[in-house]
């Protein structure tokens, strides 16, 4: 390939990429079919999708191409500052010390989410039709902060982004892109289910329906459902730049994402002139970093970064022997390993509703005796475990030992009711019968904010349960919403 249309291939995914998530990052949540104009963004937003490729970037221009994963884990320690679902989880397991792939998978409700798939771009474009070296830095990068289909789902698309260079036809770019996953994958598995029903001649209204039904997931962000979006879009759009990217963000959910995916796609398919042609109107082709990455460098523009990139890119190609995954790749068994938290609850008996009334005083006074310790080492209780099939109430009481005078976010997340006490002051309480969401930046999360003196402190928490299955953690954050270990950390209680 000639370095001119080279250069236009990588602007063109990054020109997609910026147009792409500053579409959809108006309607980021949203989980309607959505109408939406096909015309340009009014403006270009930031975008956490772009915003940690430009760390790894730094990162490649200071260590070279011979990175492994925990190169990235100390760009993730110094230079991205998100607390945002996986993001915080990665960030908390990195500072007690795990490394890749453990803090990918320990704690960490959202490893199946989106944080990883939509940070393959860098990868692709250095490794142009060499997916199997693409998605060997897929892998070392989403191991990180996700772990099973979240893998899966950078490594897909940054193998489909690789042979795009290459191969414009979309079905066959899916097809190939399969092959590189084990067949119980779940992202290969909704899009072969995505190509079948096109080909069928469903419209995308049904995909998304079926998408929904068969991979669907109330969280927003997981991955499974959003690429079967981004496949969509991609079929849909049929070489059109604009419709390729709505069609994607229409099926609602993490349309940021699935835009910006979906847009970085068919820009190194279309590359730089034709998606001015089809456009027809000046774009914005600024870099707009967001707040959550510090002290790497940002180029100014799209330009500037094509150019860094195609950098990299001159060195990596000199290089032999780089790492490959095989094809279909499998995740390595992940052994046993020590965890590095030891939270000691004590647990009372499973209360009926109708005896609670009377009992609450006395447990909040310390008159009740029958509790049992209980040790974990993660902040997930397992409650379906000690409600052992019943409806009622249980309490759980712990402490912690605070060392210095800090607001902290107290979280304990469920998808039933939930009371808490501090030293027996009622704090919060609520019956919420919600989805399980355990991060403490998601609107609407029952959360109660403390300013605590150095000292030690009683939690006591009254957990309900109906008819549902229960899912409960104990989670405390910072201001800012980042994890906080240390009352937990092995040796510190």
């Amino acid at each position: 390939m000639e370095n001119k249309e080279l250069f236009s291939k990588i602007y063109g995914c990054f020109l997609g990429k910026s147009i792409g998530g500053s579409i959809g990052g108006e309607f980021e949540g949203k989980k309607e079919f959505l109408k939406i104009s096909y015309k340009l963004p009014d403006k270009i937003l930031p975008n956490d999708d772009l915003d940690l490729q430009l760390v790894w970037l730094d990162i490649l221009k200071k260590k070279g191409i011979r990175i492994t994963s925990l190169d990235l884990a100390e760009g993730w320690k110094k230079n991205i500052d998100y607390p945002f679902d996986e993001y915080g989880v990665a960030k908390a397991n990195l500072k007690i010390g795990l490394n890749p792939p453990i803090t990918g998978i320990y704690n960490n409700w959202f490893y199946n989410c989106m944080g990883a798939p939509i940070r393959s771009e860098i990868w692709a474009c250095i490794f142009s039709g060499k997916p199997e070296i693409a998605g060997h830095y897929a892998y070392i990068d989403s191991s990180v902060d996700h772990w099973y289909e979240g893998v899966y789902g950078e490594i897909f698309l940054v193998v489909l982004e690789s042979i795009a260079f290459i191969e414009n036809d979309i079905e066959k770019l899916i097809i190939k892109s399969c092959e590189f996953l084990p067949e119980d994958s779940k992202i290969r598995k909704v899009s072969e289910m995505v190509l079948k029903l096109y080909k069928e001649g469903k419209s995308l209204e049904e995909i998304r329906e079926k998408i929904i039904e068969k991979f669907g997931h109330y969280n927003f962000t997981d991955c499974v459902q959003n690429i079967g979006f981004i496949i969509s879009g991609l079929l849909f759009g049929k070489g059109n730049f604009l419709k390729t990217i709505i069609d994607s963000i229409k099926c609602g959910y993490d349309t940021d994402c699935t835009g910006a995916t979906s847009g970085a796609i068919i820009g190194i398919i279309l590359g730089k002139e034709e998606i001015e042609k089809q456009v027809k109107t000046k774009i914005d082709e600024r870099i707009i970093a967001g707040w959550g990455i510090k002290d790497v460098y940002v180029p100014e523009n799209i330009n500037d970064l094509t150019e860094e990139i195609l950098k990299i890119k001159e060195i990596a190609d000199k290089e032999k022997d780089l790492p490959k995954i095989e094809k279909p790749f499998k995740l390595p068994e992940i052994n046993d390993f020590e965890k590095p938290l030891n939270i000691e609850f004590e647990i009372s008996e499973v209360f009926k509703f109708d005896e609670v009334e009377n009992l609450r005083n006395k447990i909040i006074n310390g008159d009740y005796n029958n509790f049992k310790k209980f040790l974990t080492d993660s902040f997930y209780i397992p409650t379906e475990k000690i409600f052992n099939g019943k409806n009622g109430v249980i309490f759980l009481k712990t402490k912690i030992k605070n060392e210095k005078r800090r607001k902290i976010k107290f979280f304990p997340s469920s998808n039933d009711g939930i009371k808490m006490w501090i030293n027996k002051k009622l704090v919060l309480s609520h019956h919420f019968h919600n989805h399980f969401l355990p991060a403490p930046h998601r609107p609407g999360s029952p959360i109660i904010e403390e300013e605590i003196d150095k000292g030690e402190y009683e939690i006591l928490i009254e957990v309900s349960k109906c008819n549902n299955d229960l899912e409960f953690a104990f989670i405390l954050a910072d201001e800012r919403n980042h994890l906080i270990y240390d009352f937990w950390k092995k040796g510190v209680m």
